[in-house]
């Protein structure tokens, strides 16, 4: 007789990192889609920090076994600071998320925070995970002490983690040459977008979405966080440069217009685009439900994806599902995303960026293209059974 296996997933995220929130829907969306012969020995269950919104995770409720709200894995004020102490007075580590796996009899548990005063002398299967070393790369970006501190936690997991799981081939690169003396399994598990069949159920949703927003027929769209490496500014930069020879695309972005490392860098945005009179062409909505979110980039030119850094990204995930051009960062991980609409440009380059801008503007027509997205969706069921199953084989790896 097979022995069902209980897999407790943890999200921790808020909305200051939507990448986070959606990285758990993806994931917990692939499994609930496997065949029933692959899934009948699985029970998910998805613990909750308290603090997160209901309709962050209300679409997951009838995919899982059951959902637990808890307090001890929220990111509030007194349980970071339980967390810090507990680096210092290893008698302090935070014990309840412990306690609460073992009531309900998990076997295996993932992510793991990597907050170093919760306690990971856990009675199951469990894994960490990284998504990218970012802070090594563009330590600018990063003030001294958050730096050390990073440097200090991932030290301790590269110590006392038995289970790590990296969202990249690159970050795990990253990992062996920072950290070559770890002993840790280390796994890679690349993300899928898995879409809502309500995105494609309306042709017109695009444009009505469109004009909800009052937008025009034409435009790019920009779907990240306003924080400073997703590099928004090399954008206006093309702008500007564009205007002088009087062609003007319009980009829209999405995503909330706040950078807590730099909290002045909203209103650097916003100052750059009132000088330069870019108020129509660079159009800021701020965070915007993900539906609406999806119809936009269905309705777009194309997806703008200009970051300095990625651990994988979310973004180029949902380009791929939509069918869409994306214009890409040369990263190395956007370059090992391999999407199959995808331009490159330098992302230091205003001018190649620029160029590519004015071409599409004229080449491409707005969306839905659905061809496209009836290939994408195909070649989407493929991709995200394997992410499911991938996944799976690390929870088995791990507990046998």
């Amino acid at each position: 007789m097979i022995k069902t296996l209980n897999i407790g997933i943890l999200m921790q995220a808020d909305d200051n990192w939507m990448g986070g929130i959606i990285y758990i829907k993806n994931l917990v969306k692939s499994i609930a889609e496997l065949p029933a012969n692959k899934r009948e020995h699985i029970k998910l269950y998805l613990f909750i920090g308290s603090n997160l919104k209901k309709s962050y995770y209300e679409e997951l409720e009838n995919l899982v076994k059951q959902i637990y709200i808890t307090n001890c894995i929220k990111p509030s004020f007194l349980n970071r600071l339980l967390w810090k102490v507990g680096q210092s007075f290893t008698w302090l580590k935070d014990t309840r998320l412990i306690k609460l796996l073992e009531s309900k009899e998990i076997d295996f548990v993932y992510p793991v925070p990597i907050n170093w005063g919760i306690s990971w002398d856990f009675n199951c299967g469990w894994s960490t995970w990284i998504p990218d070393f970012q802070h090594k790369y563009l330590p600018s970006y990063f003030s001294t002490k958050e730096i050390k501190s990073r440097d200090k936690a991932f030290k301790y997991l590269s110590n006392n983690s038995l289970n790590i799981v990296f969202s990249s081939k690159s970050a795990l690169s990253d990992f062996a040459a920072f950290y070559p003396e770890s002993k840790a399994q280390k796994f890679v598990l690349s993300f899928r977008t898995i879409p809502n069949q309500d995105w494609f159920d309306n042709h017109l949703a695009p444009t009505l979405v469109q004009e909800k927003y009052n937008l025009p027929n034409k435009f790019f769209l920009v779907s990240n966080q306003f924080w400073i490496h997703k590099n928004h500014k090399l954008i206006i930069e093309a702008l500007i440069l564009l205007k002088r020879t009087n062609v003007k695309p319009v980009v829209v972005c999405t995503g909330k217009l706040y950078d807590s490392r730099f909290p002045k860098y909203g209103e650097e945005i916003k100052n750059s685009i009132e000088k330069n009179c870019l108020s129509d062409q660079f159009i800021i909505l701020g965070l915007i439900p993900r539906w609406d979110q999806i119809q936009l980039m269905r309705r777009s030119l194309a997806v703008i994806q200009p970051s300095l850094f990625e651990g994988w990204s979310t973004v180029v995930e949902d380009a791929r599902v939509l069918g869409k051009t994306i214009l890409l960062s040369d990263i190395s991980v956007h370059k090992e995303q391999n999407s199959p609409g995808a331009i490159f440009f330098k992302p230091d380059s205003s001018q190649e960026l620029a160029n590519h801008l004015e071409l599409l503007t004229t080449k491409l027509m707005p969306g839905p293209d659905l061809i496209s997205e009836s290939e994408a969706q195909t070649n989407n069921k493929i991709e995200c059974q394997t992410y499911a199953e991938q996944f799976l084989n690390i929870v088995q790896t791990v507990v046998s």
